[in-house]
Parts: structure tokens; C-alpha cells; sequence
């Protein structure tokens, strides 16, 4: 699978919340949001399925990696971080549902931490 986003991220985020814990096996993922139509596949077709009524989640139908959240009705997909060629090359502007962080993880960054989603993105749902 091969995929490039056109353009800037529109938000680059760690999220904390259980839903990411889970499904990442870790203690957060950190997202790289995009307008869904600048989010290109190059490479391989990403399959859907639908988690919710308004979440869709993408994985590479070949290995089963997740790759993608999306929530077309917002015309927005977030990349996993992990999955970009060169992760050095974003920086996470905040850590989202900071109040569900592991207390071992020592985090250390300047990044503001909230308690659900950062200014701008309040009316979201936790996933």
C-alpha cells in the first residue's frame, strides 16, 4: 500500500483514548488528519469496513494493517503516524483524552494535553 497526502495536515494529534489503546495494542496512536480527497492512493486498494454508522477504518487487505480512520460525513481520514515513510517529518500539535494516558508513560513534550478533543474539534465523538 502507497499513499501520499497532498498538501498540510489538517491537524496531527496523539490520541489516548481506549478505543486507541486497543487498537493499537499501545498507549496511544498519533493521527495525521487530511481532507479526504487530498489523501492519495498510489499503491494497492485500501478495504473498508464500517465500525460505526459514521466511521469507516482502512487496512491493507494483504497483511491487515489499519491504516486509515475516516469519517467521510466530515470529509476527513486520518493516517496512522507509524505507517508514514518518514514520521520525523510531522510534529503532534496536542495529546486528545490526555485523562486516559497510561500513568507510566512519561510524556515530555510542550504538545497542550486535553481532556477530550483539542480547540476546534470539540463536537467530535470519542471513537
Amino acid at each position: 500500500m502507497r499513499y501520499e497526502g497532498n498538501g498540510e495536515p489538517r491537524w496531527v494529534v496523539h490520541c489516548h483514548c481506549r478505543w486507541c489503546q486497543r487498537a493499537s495494542g499501545s498507549a496511544f496512536l498519533t493521527y495525521v488528519g487530511f481532507a479526504i480527497d487530498d489523501l492519495v492512493w498510489s499503491k494497492g486498494k485500501l478495504s473498508i469496513y464500517e465500525s460505526s454508522p459514521e466511521v469507516e477504518r482502512g487496512f491493507c487487505p494483504r497483511c491487515g494493517s489499519t491504516l486509515t480512520f475516516a469519517r467521510p460525513s466530515r470529509d476527513e481520514i486520518s493516517v496512522f503516524a507509524g505507517t508514514l515513510d518518514d514520521p520525523d517529518s510531522i510534529t503532534p500539535t496536542a495529546h486528545a483524552f490526555f485523562d486516559h494516558h497510561f500513568s507510566w508513560l512519561d510524556i515530555n513534550d510542550e504538545a497542550p494535553r486535553h481532556a477530550r478533543h483539542p480547540p476546534g474539534n470539540e463536537d467530535r465523538d470519542q471513537k
